[in-house]
């Protein structure tokens, strides 16, 4: 299940050329993306199902967890011809554009705040009437929680190496 409510921001964009048509082409992206979760191709899903903010795209990838939604997405656009191989093949260009977005699930929300109150908790029964231990312990918690509960940077990676392998293709 998609979550609907996931907002999709740009990741990157890069151009890249090949000798090779744009089928060929986003199937090699269709298997560089489909290493890291669950791929669907454009035909394969509706639209409506997806992110309001996705837009137009030809891959959609879904990589969450129980404790965050995390998606990308993959517009592929032949961006024209830029000369011929000495074979007299043409060379295509093609822009290969990203987005992203992840969210925390409700089941991540409620498990990191049990954890905040449970280091606060750990705190009070080992401080001894001290209350400077539970204010150490909670705060602990705290940045815990914010930690996991913060966006997810590894979904931004995961864009940015995706994009670095694209345009190394031929």
């Amino acid at each position: 299940m998609i979550d609907r409510n996931v907002q999709m921001m740009d990741a990157g964009m890069r151009l890249f050329e090949s000798e090779k048509p744009l089928g060929t082409v986003l199937g090699g992206i269709k298997n560089e993306m489909g290493r890291y979760g669950r791929l669907m191709r454009r035909n394969e899903i509706d639209p409506e199902e997806l992110p309001a903010t996705t837009g137009d795209c030809d891959l959609f990838l879904d990589r969450s967890t129980r404790f965050k939604s995390k998606y990308l997405s993959c517009r592929v656009e032949d961006a024209g011809t830029v000369g011929k191989t000495a074979d007299g093949e043409e060379i295509h260009r093609f822009a290969a554009s990203l987005k992203e977005g992840n969210r925390n699930t409700n089941v991540g929300i409620y498990v990191h705040l049990a954890l905040i109150i449970i280091w606060a908790m750990l705190g009070w029964f080992l401080s001894e009437g001290n209350a400077w231990i539970v204010l150490v312990f909670a705060a602990v918690g705290v940045f815990g929680a914010w930690r996991q509960l913060r966006p997810s940077k590894d979904n931004l990676n995961l864009a940015n190496k995706l994009l670095d392998i694209f345009s190394e293709g031929k």
